[in-house]
């Protein structure tokens, strides 16, 4: 996979050495836990299991920005260089952090790997981690647990918020049952795989070329062949509704989308990063599971 983010200042972290003098990262004066997360999906989920106990920085947080022509600052290295803990989600999706992090080690600061700690790998591996909604309890857990090793006496704290987050995920899971219920193997279309774990999960399918998505996803123009075959997906009514990215839009997307409307063909839009008016993760990932399920029931 194509890696379309890019680090427009890499900044030594030698000339940093004023920020901490520690061989750890030093956190904060008032005592709180410095965490830095790639993008604010992850610091929402750190803040959660954290609570009161953290000062968490995301990287990546404005829903506005495309989040494949971010380009991270000598700000962000920074940040980064005194966090005690670190948290992405690997793949090549946040391959930003590769420089902000290359001396994680020396300064035995804590990195959590979202795909490390699912298993995930491999170049065709789709790398929007967050939306497989039901495993994100396991990313929470991980935290809760390195964050008691860095700050034992809270350690129940974290376990106990990171249990309340597992709880929480129960209404996305119960909205996508009843589409597996009601529509199992319904057919749907994506311009990107950003919410393929999510659609997955809820029981639906590809109705178009995987290599649409996949060329989008590395910044290439699908084929001829490809395009045709999306075309004649939403103009025959062939697959139920159209996913798109409304991040990263561009003019094929505006053709799409028109195509679809004009076609009684529903669509949904989804975000790579949490908008900034959605109070949790879990209540971002709610709104749209539940305007995907409007939109099957739309179509049906």
């Amino acid at each position: 996979m194509k890696l379309r983010w890019a680090v427009a200042a890499v900044v030594p972290l030698v000339a940093l050495t004023g920020c901490g003098s520690d061989a750890k990262g030093t956190g904060n004066s008032d005592g709180r836990i410095g965490v830095v997360a790639s993008t604010n999906v992850y610091g929402d989920i750190v803040k959660q299991v954290g609570g009161s106990h953290v000062q968490v920085t995301s990287v990546l947080s404005d829903p506005n920005v495309d989040p494949h022509g971010y380009e991270s600052s000598a700000k962000n290295a920074a940040t980064v260089y005194d966090a005690e803990l670190i948290v992405e989600n690997g793949l090549g999706y946040d391959s930003f952090m590769d420089e902000l992090t290359s001396s994680a080690d020396s300064r035995k600061q804590t990195v959590i790997t979202a795909a490390k700690v699912l298993g995930v790998s491999g170049d065709d591996a789709n790398p929007h981690l967050w939306y497989d909604v039901p495993k994100m309890a396991k990313v929470a857990d991980t935290i809760a647990k390195k964050l008691g090793t860095i700050d034992a006496s809270h350690a129940a704290d974290y376990r106990k918020n990171a249990a309340k987050f597992t709880k929480s995920l129960q209404p996305v899971e119960k909205v996508m049952q009843s589409i597996r219920t009601k529509d199992d193997g319904a057919k749907i279309a994506y311009t990107e795989r950003v919410a393929g774990y999510l659609l997955a999960d809820a029981g639906l399918q590809l109705g178009i070329p995987a290599g649409f998505p996949r060329a989008v996803e590395e910044g290439d123009d699908p084929s001829p062949g490809d395009t045709v075959a999306f075309d004649k997906a939403l103009q025959k009514h062939a697959v139920r509704a159209l996913i798109y990215n409304s991040q990263v839009t561009d003019k094929q997307t505006e053709q799409l989308k028109h195509q679809a409307t004009s076609a009684g063909v529903p669509l949904v839009a989804v975000t790579e990063t949490m908008p900034k008016k959605s109070s949790s993760y879990q209540a971002w990932q709610l709104k749209q599971v539940k305007q995907l399920r409007a939109a099957l029931e739309k179509s049906a």
